[in-house]
């Protein structure tokens, strides 16, 4: 099966990792691959992230969220980029993951290079993409510590909200002071790929194993929100609902979930939860 952006999200998104996705139309062959675009001036690039629950859909690691959707950024600004994303079981890793030499995902391999381990160190080659990152200063100020507070709270070395409900404050005050539909204007930049798919997996995660909700009055947030979700290219990088529980949910600083929710979680159709509230 071969995927276009032209197919209904619903029918990409259950089985993309699965199966190739193509940003254009063209005859693809049967690999558990994503390729964007044709290139003829840059080298090719693979991205593996670790797997899912099922061990082939995207986990629900809201970093790995985030350097997909940026290189889906990058290559909606520049024709010129081509890359695979690939994933990983980490009880069965595929051999042509063992010859890069990356130890885990997430990984970064570029032909000709040394394959690139560290998130920092695959952000700072992704930065360098079209269109290079250029700082906002104020929207990283007033997004800086919303993930920290976040995990403060998750694993409940806070228990009261109250901190993150501050941060998501911050977020609502800068959007209101620019008004602007993203951070740094009325386009997605680049700041937008890392804080919609954190805010994001708070929602998801916060739902789950906090009975947490973004409060409603933050009309802004969830302005902000709804505008991500209607981007292509975060909805393409997403992980599905059950993915981001479990990730959260597996780490031994977090509440877990039941045994019979995690049953529960695996026999459910798999779901992206891309509405706000009215």
């Amino acid at each position: 099966m071969c995927l276009t952006l032209l197919e209904p999200l619903h029918e990409r998104l259950i089985g993309f990792i699965a199966t190739p996705l193509h940003l254009h139309d063209s005859p693809c062959p049967m690999r558990r691959r994503i390729d964007v675009f044709t290139s003829k001036t840059m080298s090719r690039v693979t991205l593996w992230l670790r797997a899912g629950s099922d061990g082939v859909q995207v986990s629900g690691d809201p970093a790995g969220h985030h350097l997909f959707m940026r290189l889906l950024f990058h290559a909606r600004h520049d024709a010129s980029l081509k890359f695979d994303v690939k994933t990983v079981n980490d009880n069965r890793p595929p051999q042509d993951f063992k010859n890069t030499g990356l130890r885990k995902p997430p990984g970064l391999e570029v032909a000709d290079e040394e394959p690139l381990q560290q998130v920092d160190d695959i952000l700072n080659f992704i930065d360098r993409l079209q269109p290079v990152y250029k700082a906002d200063m104020d929207a990283e100020d007033a997004t800086a510590d919303l993930f920290s507070k976040f995990a403060w709270y998750i694993k409940e070395v806070n228990h009261d909200p109250k901190s993150l409900n501050t941060e998501l404050l911050r977020i609502e005050k800068h959007l209101e002071a620019h008004e602007s539909r993203f951070l740094s204007g009325d386009e997605l930049s680049h700041i937008d790929c890392l804080v919609l798919t954190r805010l994001h997996s708070i929602r998801i995660a916060a739902k789950e194993l906090k009975n947490y909700e973004i409060p409603a009055e933050l009309k802004l947030i969830w302005r902000y929100l709804r505008d991500g979700y209607a981007e292509e290219i975060f909805r393409i990088s997403c992980p599905s609902d059950q993915e981001i529980v479990l990730h959260w949910s597996d780490r031994p600083d977090t509440p877990s979930v039941s045994p019979q929710r995690r049953a529960q979680l695996a026999r459910e159709q798999v779901a992206f939860t891309f509405s706000i509230p009215h």
